[in-house]
């Protein structure tokens, strides 16, 4: 029995399907939409709090990958971290746009997102969140705060520096540190499972 295209691109590296996609291949994009999809719009609809605006988003992010050459580069980072910095900075624009603060998400909408029909992803992701939030809570308060609002608030640094009465340097020291820490925490978080 032969596996069909659809299941062997969907098995392919994400700089694979990148590659695909350069080449125009429809199905690099489907692919990679079954495999972001959801955590775009859980991004999204964390920052907008309104799902019709969270599934714009999540259009918008990846027409803007079918349609241009992308800026992304493998050697700054995962090439998920950088979609989901995508998806983030347009959810921000919205918010400009509009002149309105960010909202939080109902927790029941966002559980609805995970697709029943992928449980091992659904798994990973849960547990992959189960281990961020650890990492989160282990930051000391102002590192683990400024982090909340950059990331779950939407707010630019200098909007963090402003909210929390801080210099604008502490506040991008915090998040850097921070952010290294958690991903020290993520590493090594792989070997504690073994």
């Amino acid at each position: 029995m032969t596996r069909s295209p659809v299941r062997s691109v969907a098995a392919s590296s994400d700089g694979e399907l990148l590659a695909r996609l350069e080449a125009r291949e429809p199905d690099a994009l489907e692919a990679l939409y079954g495999r972001y999809s959801a955590y775009v719009m859980g991004i999204s609809l964390r920052i907008l709090g309104s799902r019709e605006e969270a599934e714009e988003v999540v259009q918008d992010v990846f027409w803007q990958l079918w349609k241009s050459t992308l800026c992304y580069e493998p050697a700054r980072g995962r090439f998920s971290t950088w979609l989901f910095s995508v998806a983030r900075n347009r959810c921000i624009d919205r918010l400009r746009s509009s002149a309105r603060a960010p909202l939080r998400a109902d927790g029941a909408e966002l559980a609805r997102l995970v697709s029943s029909d992928d449980q091992e992803g659904e798994a990973v992701l849960v547990e992959r969140q189960k281990e961020v939030r650890a990492q989160l809570e282990s930051l000391p308060d102002e590192q683990r705060r400024a982090i909340e609002l950059a990331f779950f608030c939407g707010l630019s640094h200098g909007e963090i520096a402003t909210a929390t009465g801080e210099a604008l340097g502490t506040v991008k020291s915090r998040i850097r540190r921070g952010l290294l820490r958690m991903r020290q925490g993520l590493e090594r978080a792989p070997e504690t499972r073994r």
